[in-house]
């Protein structure tokens, strides 16, 4: 049975949670393999909407395993908040999710640090969600992080949260001229944390190991986009950590050859959160319209997403870097009706076309976008077979696959599971 790696290949919030939680009830093991509570996942059951921060989107399938691995950041506030959720909706996570010792943690002086560069950059600021997630990766890559494993015996919680409160009051007092919490309650929500977290705590790299050796189905589960990884994204204007292919090989310690199939995830278009080059972005009423008709607004932060038209330049190259065996093409629904799209096909840097992404900072933002231009279609979302969508959509749905070299394996014309076209030829004929 394969291994599946999900990985968004825009900006973030491409629709990777319904698609994960679509192939999960297939699956005997799902896997989130980096970030943090930065990422906001929804699910959709019915009237139902779920949003999901740090489980792994497998976790409606009452019979999947869940594992976060040490690549992710876990706030546990966030993350016992969300298991009360799941357990409010008869579903018992005890048993089934294993969250890795190596995994490190988010505290409340994280958040405010992070509250604070915002503050310090004004006008330059990168638009992060305020959870955290820098400034944790930050002490994780300096050493004096926090781990699951460390809260879990009493006098290593003490020695090394007591360094890292002493650090992180330090600069709070001295640099930004705010007053941390007390020592005393940053120690005694270790506590708590320790207490709620230690009946899910163990290996989950050694879990996901043995489901592999047992030749079960396992789905490899990201945060984030492509163009957000700390290597390769829009640099500075990227998370902290790898939204990409190497992210569960890193973030999960597994083999990449283990992988069997990576599914890119595509919006039929783009959007992106927070500040940061975005080449194909509108700035007119179609990018209202599109906002409004496709709910573009942050899972995280609720904030309204930029709109722009679908970036093939960046599609093709988010394709080679993660090795893409197929796409998944969401929210196709939300451009019926259009009477003409666009479809960026070049990326043009002082009038000469330029080969693949910009490579500085200062080049992003100078790239110009050029463009072909596509008929719009009528309404497809009732369609359940690939030959029934409208003649137009189907050409354009070909331009995208025939410019970036890969097929298209999934198509999601709604929120709900029901509207979805999979590939008769493919691993994911549902």
């Amino acid at each position: 049975m394969p291994v599946i790696a999900v990985i968004g290949a825009q900006w973030g919030d491409e629709g990777k949670g319904k698609i994960v939680d679509l192939l999960a009830s297939h699956a005997q093991m799902v896997a989130r393999s980096q970030g943090g509570a930065n990422a906001g996942h929804t699910i959709r059951r019915g009237d139902r909407k779920i949003v999901l921060h740090l489980l792994p989107s497998g976790v409606l399938n009452p019979t999947a395993q869940c594992l976060i691995g040490p690549g992710v950041v876990v706030d546990a506030d966030e993350l016992i908040e969300e298991l009360a959720e799941i357990e409010a909706l008869g579903l018992s996570l005890k048993g089934r999710l294993t969250i890795d010792l190596r995994a490190h943690v988010v505290f409340p002086t994280h958040k405010q640090i992070e509250v604070c560069q915002e503050k310090a950059l004004g006008n330059d600021k990168i638009g992060t969600t305020s959870r955290g997630i820098g400034p944790a990766y930050c002490d994780k890559a300096a050493r004096r992080g926090v781990r699951v494993g460390d809260l879990l015996n009493a006098e290593t919680r003490k020695k090394s949260c007591s360094a890292l409160y002493e650090h992180h009051a330090k600069a709070l007092k001295s640099f930004f001229k705010e007053q941390p919490p007390s020592r005393e309650e940053f120690l005694r929500q270790a506590e708590k944390w320790a207490e709620a977290l230690s009946p899910y705590a163990g290996d989950a790299v050694r879990s996901l190991r043995e489901a592999v050796a047992a030749d079960q189905t396992v789905l490899l589960e990201g945060a984030q986009g492509t163009f957000l990884d700390l290597d390769l994204g829009t640099y500075p204007f990227v998370t902290s950590s790898h939204p990409t292919v190497g992210g569960p090989v890193i973030g999960l310690g597994l083999p990449p050859r283990k992988i069997d199939y990576v599914l890119g995830v595509l919006k039929a278009y783009c959007t992106r959160v927070g500040s940061g080059p975005f080449p194909s972005e509108m700035e007119d009423d179609m990018a209202d319209m599109i906002r409004q008709k496709g709910g573009e607004y942050g899972a995280t932060t609720g904030r309204p997403r930029r709109i722009g038209w679908l970036d093939l330049v960046a599609a093709r190259e988010a394709a080679y870097w993660n090795g893409l065996s197929g796409w998944a093409i969401t929210k196709l629904d939300v451009l019926d009706g259009l009477k003409s799209l666009q479809l960026c096909c070049e990326y043009r840097l002082g009038g000469n076309p330029l080969e693949g992404a910009p490579l500085t900072t200062h080049d992003w933002e100078s790239v110009q976008a050029h463009y072909e231009a596509h008929p719009g279609w009528d309404d497809g979302r009732g369609v359940r077979e690939y030959d029934a969508l409208p003649a137009n959509a189907r050409a354009y749905l070909e331009r995208i696959a025939t410019f970036t070299g890969v097929p298209i394996q999934m198509i999601s014309l709604g929120a709900g599971q029901e509207a979805t076209i999979s590939a008769s030829n493919g691993p994911f004929h549902l």
